[in-house]
């Protein structure tokens, strides 16, 4: 027999110490099993002792050159002792080595094919371990022996290794945990024995983190090994799935989900041992207690891959999640065939993929469906109940695993309704936590409403994007459609009155004349009512009518529904590119403002709150009490302010950016309200947003609502105008600051020179508003 070596340098540490084949240990240790047996036993254990006696070569270590082979005979002996008579060569796997080498002198068949190739280097380092760590392992193991046996050190140390085995017929994994036993051998002292002053290893917390320390305290030359080790084989594959899947529940994040899915689909069909097997986990998600699909997993599933549309996706999870409520047992289908169809309905699709066999297992917790199993396959070979045995071990992680899933999509749905429907953000988040804390430790007969949110001498900064003539521009779009549906219904009346002879449609016809002629350049808001209720009232359900009533009108009142818009049944085109101009011009700032807001927390936490009018608004507050860990500076409010004067320029440039681009061009125009001094601000649970608190800082919140139209005083000209930048103030400190900013950004080329100090006209309960006009300096195309 071969014996079976790793590659020649892969292990150069393998003589750091030397290590001999020898039989005495064995022949001691079956002369202390006769002596402690009795009857056949004992006579057995004494023949073996004998056989082996009768050999003088055997009573010291083998020359590292003698052919192993010769021994045959006692090789044969040991291995019938040590292993089991139920032990199969062509189907366990063992082996007998050199001490401390990888190096096998006898061995099964079933080992040399794992462990080699084609009979070849014995493969001693395990898929996925590095080189490192296996020469690590095998110098722990060594000293776990020396330290044990002549320190009389208990050393708690796992000298087990786990083997990774592809199947190169099926692909599928295997797992094998490999047992070297030093029973048979003897650690021999070489000179006197090096004086260990162990320290934490006689305590018990010696963990072998520095190997190397313990080769300068006890040197490996000062011993040797004699004897022979066993090695055993233990397929752990289902212990090794079960730890994976748990490892999967432990580790799966939002952003891990489907990686995690597809690792256990593997773990599952190693599980089963069968590669023809297609196996898939789904979570089912409910919104509102109501089932929802989510892509991720459904098209994965096999159920719902091939549905043509979120319709029949719709529709078959409905009947799927009827059936598995009033039937929660597995259902395991050896055949599919026409008849499954018709049975259930939702596997309508398991013929198109090719499947011949199905299984579907619902998953439940505490009478929760959480998720469902699937398993088909394609090949002769069909599904069983013995395949849910087979994954028995996986239940409950398979069940933490679904539950875990739905606890991702619910925070998913949380983060977006924290981030877009309510004004907590991480920079006053802690004081909500204090305050539910606070409550949650309450005595219930105690415990009130929570208390108001307050931040005390937060400093305000204000800034406003809006669309320059919004409103203007919407009652053009809303006149345009109008007066083009009126055109179109004109010219449909025109064509119809030929063919029938109907004095109702003349009425029609002259009143739509009458509402077409009157419209002028401004449509007031009475006006719009009595022609929306013409069209819905009058003309929708008489060309309906007439629609339904005989062919030879359908193909001229097609010509008038094709250009009308199918959900409202009114002409929206003006409206609609009026619409998606605004929403590109607010996305755009939008995004910019999203970036730009996770920067400035950098610096120092601010609470950061916009909101969406034609354009966007935003309101910003910094101080002491919103951080209150880090020590506040007005530098940090200082450096906000001109981050807001730089951010508006930015914004205008984006939006004059995008103008060629939209179907209505749409301009817009930047407004700043400087003030200087701190205010308190609150949470007001109706409206779930901070607003200011007490008498005196309602003033700033009056002025952050006037201004937005304000005029120039003694003009009739509007403050704020397309690529300007207006910063409206009351204190002419205020102004002084601002100025510096000013200086700084036009030397930077994003403002022209040009500054405009303008004086502002009353606005309702607040005067002496004055303000400052910047350009912004847009690169020239």
């Amino acid at each position: 027999m071969k014996i079976l070596t790793a590659h020649p340098g892969l292990f150069k540490d393998d003589l750091l110490i030397d290590s001999h084949i020898s039989f005495v240990p064995f022949i001691r240790f079956m002369k202390d099993k006769a002596e402690q047996a009795q009857g056949a036993r004992a006579a057995y254990f004494r023949e073996i002792v004998r056989h082996f006696e009768s050999n003088p070569e055997l009573q010291q270590p083998l020359r590292e050159d003698t052919d192993i082979s010769k021994y045959q005979e006692y090789l044969d002996l040991i291995t019938a002792t040590v292993f089991p008579v139920t032990m199969d060569e062509s189907r366990d796997i063992y082996g007998i080595g050199v001490p401390y080498r990888f190096a096998i002198f006898y061995y099964s068949d079933r080992f040399r094919q794992i462990f080699t190739e084609d009979g070849k280097e014995l493969m001693a380092v395990p898929k996925g371990i590095s080189v490192d760590k296996v020469r690590r392992d095998k110098l722990y193991w060594l000293y776990k022996m020396i330290l044990e046996r002549w320190y009389n050190l208990p050393i708690n140390y796992d000298q087990e290794l786990i083997h990774h085995i592809v199947n190169p017929e099926t692909g599928l994994s295997k797992y094998i945990k490999v047992h070297i036993d030093p029973r048979f051998t003897d650690v021999k002292l070489v000179g006197e024995l090096p004086k260990l002053d162990c320290g934490e290893i006689c305590a018990g917390d010696f963990k072998f983190q520095d190997i190397e320390e313990l080769e300068k305290l006890v040197p490996l030359k000062n011993f040797e090994l004699e004897g022979f080790v066993i090695w055993t084989i233990q397929d752990v594959t289902r212990e090794h799935v079960v730890n994976g899947m748990k490892n999967l529940v432990l580790n799966i994040r939002k952003d891990n989900e489907l990686k995690t899915y597809t690792q256990a689909r593997e773990y599952l069909r190693t599980l089963t041992g069968r590669s023809d097997m297609n196996i898939h986990l789904v979570p089912f998600l409910k919104v509102n207690n109501k089932s929802v699909l989510e892509t991720t997993y459904i098209t994965q599933s096999i159920i719902f891959s091939s549905a043509r549309n979120d319709q029949e996706r719709q529709s078959i999870n409905e009947q799927l999640q009827e059936f598995l409520e009033n039937n929660p047992q597995p259902l395991v289908l050896p055949e599919v065939n026409r008849q499954t169809v018709e049975l259930y309905p939702f596997l309508k699709y398991l013929p198109l993929h090719g499947v011949k066999s199905f299984l579907l297992f619902p998953i439940q917790h505490e009478n929760n469906l959480l998720g469902m199993l699937e398993i088909a396959t394609t090949g002769s070979q069909g599904v069983d109940w013995d395949i849910l045995g087979q994954l028995q071990p996986t239940y409950a992680v398979g069940t933490m695993l679904l539950g875990r899933s739905i606890e991702l999509a619910n925070e998913r749905i949380n983060e977006v309704i924290k981030e877009q429907f309510t004004a907590l953000q991480p920079a006053v988040e802690w004081k909500f936590t204090e305050a539910a804390w606070e409550y949650l430790h309450t005595p219930k007969a105690q415990q009130k409403d929570i208390g108001n949110i307050l931040f005390e001498d937060v400093y305000p900064l204000y800034g406003a994007v809006d669309i320059r003539n919004s409103s203007v521009e919407r009652g053009s779009a809303i006149r345009d459609d109008l007066k083009e549906q009126l055109q179109l219904i004109q010219q449909t009346f025109k064509r119809i009155n030929g063919d029938l002879h109907l004095p109702l449609l003349e009425e029609l016809q002259f009143k739509n004349n009458r509402m077409l002629n009157s419209m002028h350049d401004t449509l007031f808001a009475e006006d719009e009512v009595k022609i929306n209720e013409f069209l819905d009232h009058e003309i929708a359900p008489t060309f309906k009518h007439l629609y339904e009533s005989g062919e030879e009108l359908k193909p001229l009142l097609n010509q008038y529904f094709e250009k009308i818009d199918k959900t409202t049944g009114h002409v929206y085109h003006h409206r609609r590119e009026y619409e998606e101009s605004l929403r590109d011009i607010n996305m755009a700032i939008n995004q910019f403002l999203e970036k730009e807001k996770d920067e400035l927390q950098r610096s120092y936490p601010c609470y950061f709150e916009k909101y969406r009018t034609d354009g966007v608004e935003y309101n910003i507050y910094i101080g002491q009490t919103i951080a209150p860990d880090r020590k506040f500076d007005t530098l940090y409010l200082r450096n906000l302010r001109l981050w807001q004067l730089s951010s508006m320029a930015s914004i205008a440039r984006i939006t004059r950016e995008l103008e060629p681009k939209l179907k209505l061009p749409l301009q817009t125009t930047q407004l700043i309200l400087a003030h200087s001094n701190p205010i308190d601000i609150s949470f007001r649970k109706d409206e779930r947003r901070f607003d200011v608190e007490g008498a005196y800082n309602i003033r700033y919140e009056i002025m952050k609502k006037r201004i937005d139209k304000v005029r120039i005083r003694n003009t009739n000209e509007r403050l704020t105008q397309p690529g300007k930048i207006a910063i409206v103030y009351s204190y002419a400190r205020e102004a002084d600051e601002y100025r510096k900013y000013i200086e700084f950004l036009q030397n930077k080329d994003v403002l022209l020179p040009d500054v405009e100090m303008l004086d502002l006209e009353e606005v309702q309960g607040i005067s002496g508003l004055k303000a400052i006009r910047l350009t912004v300096n847009f690169p020239k195309t």
